[in-house]
């Protein structure tokens, strides 16, 4: 019997298939943890244009708001209507834009985070041609909205981003 043609492969074969079974094992956690990233970041970008739709409407909404109670909206309109300040009937102020917009509670907004632009560029007066007072009809008003918005993102900071929006219309009373 001629031995020097015998292979023996047993001890080789459950060696390599432990190997085998390891690498698959580092693939897969390596492989799990791009996905997993890439799922998040999908996830964490859909909250921040959630996010800025509800600035860009808390902005469309307090110039909507300041449009319609300029300074002869008591003549127009009831003067409950008008009267936001309570019981001045020059129509509505930069501060009562702001206590509107953070009292219009948007969901997955925090109402303290919310900037609302008090400069005169922004909010009264209007300025533009022909405006004796900011608040008069004709007069631009224009408001400007700011919110932080902060990643969550697990294992990843990414700074705050300033999510900005401005909306302008002109008073209508």
């Amino acid at each position: 019997m001629d031995t020097s043609r015998m292979e023996v492969h047993a001890p080789r074969t459950v060696a390599n298939g432990a190997r085998k079974r390891g690498s698959a094992l580092i693939e897969f956690a390596l492989s799990s943890m791009f996905f997993l990233a890439f799922l998040f970041g999908i996830m964490d970008f859909a909250r921040a244009v959630y996010a800025y739709e509800f600035v860009t409407y808390a902005a469309r909404s307090g110039a909507r708001w300041a449009m319609v109670r300029g300074s002869s909206c008591a003549v127009l309109n009831p003067a409950s209507f008008c009267e936001p300040a309570g019981g001045a009937t020059t129509g509505a102020t930069g501060a009562d834009i702001q206590t509107y917009v953070r009292s219009l509670n948007l969901p997955g907004i925090d109402p303290s985070q919310i900037t609302i632009n008090t400069s005169a560029s922004y909010l009264w007066p209007g300025g533009g041609s022909g405006c004796s007072s900011g608040n008069s009809p004709g007069c631009p008003v224009k408001v400007l909205v700011q919110y932080p918005y902060a990643s969550s993102i697990p294992f990843l900071r990414i700074k705050t981003i300033t999510l900005t929006a401005d909306s302008e219309m002109v008073i209508s009373q």
